[in-house]
C-alpha cells in the first residue's frame, strides 16, 4: 500500500515547484520539504533509528516539525508527537528510552537521494498522548495504514484539488495534524501555518486566513464556534470550516461565505464520522433546514470503511433510536496504546459480530436517528473535552492528590459563565502543619491573611494551581478551585458528583503569585469596588465600572483592578471574548496578545482610555 511519504514524494516528482508550506517568510517547494526531509532521514539512520523506533519530536508547530514528520515517516521509525511546554514529567518517560530526539533546529544537509527504506502500512507511524484514567497517560499508536485511509477519505469528502490551501492550527503534540497536513501534501495542495498568538484569536485567526487565501480549515471547538460566529468579508477564499467535536453547540450561519461541517474522531479511532458524508446527503451550514436548526448539528455519518456500532453495556446492539455506547471498528483503529497491554485489552475489544476484527470502545453515548446520523449524548465515564483536549478527571485528581495539602479532591468538566465547559476541582484539605501552606499566621505583603479559613484556603488553591501547571498540560490545570469541608457521599459511600456545589469561580485568585497585583476583594456594596485603599464607584467612573460589569459577567464573579485574568479562573477563550465585548461597547481594538500579557481589568481601562474614550 501508498503510505503518506510515498505519496507526497509522487507529488514532489510530478510538480517539485509547487508550494507545499508557508509559515511566515518561510516558503518550501515540494522539492524543498522533499530534500530536507531526505537529509533529515539519512541522518536518524546514522543514529541508529529503525522500523518503529520511537522519535520524540518536541518541536513547535513549524516548518522544522513538518520536516520531522515526513524525515521519521522516511526512515521508518515512530514520531512521538510532544509540545515543548509542556513538564518535564510528563514527558520524561518517553525522552529517556529514546535514542534520537529532536527538540531544536534540523541541521541535516538536504538530499535528492531518499534513504530507500520500505515501510509496511501495519507499522507505527507516529504516537500521542492522551489522558489516562488511571492517573498517568497513555501513548496511543498509530499506524501507516490507518493514516494512508484517512487520506484517502477526507481528500475526496473535502474534494481536494492541488489549488487548495489548508490552515495548519492543531497543536504540535495533536493527531489532529494528521487531517490537517496529509490530505493536502498528498494532493499536491499547499498547507500553510498559523503562528501561535494568531491561532489563539479568533479575529486576528480569521483576518490571517482572509489574507492567506485558506480554502480549507480544519478547527477544533470551541475556538470554532467564536470564529465561524464572527463577520467575514464576502470575498474570502475559505470555502469548508471543518468542526472537529463531539457536540457542537451552536448551528453556524446559513449566511456565511463558506460551508461549515462537523467531523468526530479521536485519536484511537483516527476519522469515525462527518457530516460531510456522503456527498450527496451532507449535513452543514449550507444544507441543513429549519428542522435540523431545531436540535444541536449532529456529528454525522460513518467515513466509507469505518463500522460504527452502537451497543449496549453487554456489547448487544441497542434498539432503533435508543442511546447506547458508540463502538469503531474499520483500518483507521491504532494498534493500542503503546507497551500497556492491560490498557489495551479494555478498550480495543473482538468484534462481538464476529470475524476476527476489532471494535475500540469510545466511552462516547450516541444515538442514530432514522436518517443515519448520529447525535452526541455525553460519556460513559467522566472523560470531558476541555478547550478541544480529551482530558481523564481522574489523571488530574492523582496529580492534586500528591500534593501534601489536599486529603481529598474531585476533578469535573462544568460549564462556565461564557458557556464553554471548564475544568473544575473540588479539594478537601488537610489540616496545615505550622510554617506550611496555611501555617503562617500573619499577614502576609500580598494582603492574604495567612492561616485564616478563608483567606488560608484561597492562597492554597494558588499553591495547588502552581502545582498542576508544573505538572499537567495548559488544558488539563483546573480554572475553578472550590475548597470542601467534605465531599458529599451517595448510598454507595461514592461520591456524589450531581451534588456537588457550583464551582467558586472568583475563588482562584492571583494573591501571592508573581505580578498578580494586591487586590483585595471587593466589598458588599453593589457599586462599590476595592483596590488597595482606594474605592471607585461605578457613577463616579463608568469606564470602570463598565469593564468591571463585563470582567464579571465572563468569569462569574466580580472583580478588582489588579485581578489577573487567567488566574481568576479565564483561559485563551474566555479571554477572545472579553476583548471583542471590550472592543465592541468601546469602539477600541486591543489585540489578545498584548491584554494576556498582563490581563487585568487596570490594561483594559488604560487601553480604552488612550484612544480617549471616557464612557
Amino acid at each position: 500500500m501508498d503510505t503518506v511519504h510515498t505519496l507526497f514524494e509522487r507529488k514532489a516528482s510530478e510538480a517539485p515547484d509547487r508550494t507545499a508550506l508557508v509559515s511566515g517568510a518561510v516558503l518550501f517547494t515540494y522539492r524543498d520539504l522533499d530534500a530536507r526531509a531526505n537529509g533529515l532521514a539519512r541522518s536518524l539512520l546514522r543514529r541508529g533509528v529503525g522500523p518503529e523506533t520511537l522519535v520524540p519530536l518536541r518541536l513547535d508547530r513549524s516548518p522544522d516539525l513538518l520536516v520531522a514528520l515526513l524525515a521519521v515517516c522516511k526512515a521508518g521509525g515512530a514520531a512521538v508527537l510532544l509540545d515543548p511546554g509542556w513538564p518535564e514529567d510528563r514527558v520524561a518517560a518517553v525522552l529517556d528510552g529514546a535514542p534520537v530526539v529532536i527538540d531544536g533546529p534540523l541541521d541535516a544537509t538536504p538530499s535528492d537521494e531518499g534513504p530507500g527504506v520500505r515501510v509496511h502500512g501495519d507499522q507505527l507511524a507516529y504516537a500521542v498522548h492522551t489522558s489516562g484514567s488511571t492517573g498517568r497517560p497513555k501513548l496511543v499508536g498509530v499506524t501507516h495504514r490507518a493514516i494512508a485511509h484517512r487520506v484517502a477519505t477526507h481528500a475526496e469528502a473535502y474534494r481536494i484539488t492541488p489549488a487548495d490551501r489548508s490552515s495548519w492550527l492543531a497543536p504540535p503534540a495533536s493527531s489532529v495534524s494528521v487531517v490537517e497536513l496529509w490530505p493536502y501534501l498528498c494532493s499536491g495542495a499547499s498547507v500553510h501555518v498559523a503562528d501561535a498568538a494568531t491561532a489563539g484569536s479568533p479575529p486576528e485567526l480569521r483576518d490571517w486566513m482572509v489574507a492567506s487565501g485558506i480554502t480549507r480549515s480544519y478547527v477544533n471547538m470551541p475556538l470554532a464556534e467564536l470564529l465561524y460566529g464572527l463577520p467575514w468579508p464576502e470575498e474570502t477564499a475559505l470555502r469548508l470550516m471543518t468542526v472537529g467535536s463531539d457536540a457542537v453547540r451552536v448551528w453556524p450561519s446559513a449566511g456565511l461565505p463558506f460551508e461549515v461541517a462537523v467531523e468526530y474522531g479521536s485519536a484511537e479511532a483516527n476519522g469515525v464520522t462527518s457530516c460531510l458524508v456522503p456527498l450527496d446527503d451532507r449535513c452543514t451550514s449550507v444544507t441543513a433546514g429549519e428542522t435540523a436548526r431545531r436540535a444541536r448539528p449532529p456529528i454525522g455519518r460513518a467515513w466509507p470503511g469505518v463500522g460504527v456500532p452502537v451497543l449496549t453495556s453487554g456489547l448487544e446492539p441497542v434498539a432503533a433510536g435508543e442511546v447506547g455506547e458508540l463502538f469503531v471498528s474499520g483500518p483507521e483503529l491504532a494498534r493500542g496504546y503503546l507497551g500497556e497491554p492491560a490498557r489495551t485489552a479494555e478498550r480495543f475489544l473482538p468484534d462481538p459480530s464476529g470475524g476476527g476484527g476489532r471494535v475500540y470502545r469510545t466511552g462516547d453515548l450516541v444515538r442514530e436517528r432514522p436518517d443515519g446520523r448520529l447525535e452526541h449524548h455525553g460519556r460513559v465515564d467522566q472523560q470531558v473535552k476541555i478547550r478541544g483536549h480529551r482530558v481523564e478527571p481522574a489523571e488530574v485528581e492523582a496529580v492534586l492528590l500528591d500534593h501534601p495539602a489536599v486529603r481529598e479532591c474531585v476533578v469535573t468538566g462544568v460549564p462556565g459563565p461564557g458557556g464553554d465547559l471548564r475544568l473544575c476541582a473540588y479539594v478537601v484539605y488537610a489540616a496545615p502543619a505550622e510554617g506550611t501552606l496555611d501555617g503562617a499566621k500573619d499577614n502576609g505583603a500580598d494582603g492574604v491573611t495567612h492561616g485564616s479559613t478563608a483567606n488560608g484556603v484561597a492562597y492554597g488553591s494558588v499553591e495547588l494551581r502552581a502545582f498542576a501547571a508544573a505538572r499537567l498540560p495548559g488544558p488539563m490545570v483546573p480554572t475553578a478551585w472550590t475548597p470542601m469541608e467534605r465531599l458529599p457521599l451517595n448510598s454507595s459511600n461514592k461520591v456524589d458528583r450531581r451534588a456537588l456545589p457550583a464551582p467558586s469561580w472568583g475563588d482562584s485568585s492571583g494573591a501571592g503569585l508573581p505580578g498578580a497585583g494586591a487586590s483585595k476583594a471587593a466589598p458588599q456594596g453593589a457599586d462599590a469596588v476595592t483596590v488597595g485603599a482606594d474605592a471607585v464607584t461605578a457613577g463616579a467612573d463608568p469606564v470602570t465600572a463598565g469593564v468591571l460589569e463585563l470582567w464579571e459577567q465572563e468569569l462569574g464573579a466580580r472583580g478588582a483592578l489588579g485581578d489577573h485574568f487567567i488566574r481568576s479562573g479565564g483561559d485563551s477563550l474566555s479571554a477572545t471574548r472579553l476583548v471583542d465585548r471590550i472592543g465592541s461597547r468601546y469602539g477600541v481594538r486591543i489585540r489578545l496578545r498584548d491584554f494576556l500579557r498582563a490581563p487585568t481589568p487596570e490594561t483594559l481601562i488604560r487601553n480604552i482610555r488612550a484612544e480617549g474614550r471616557t464612557t
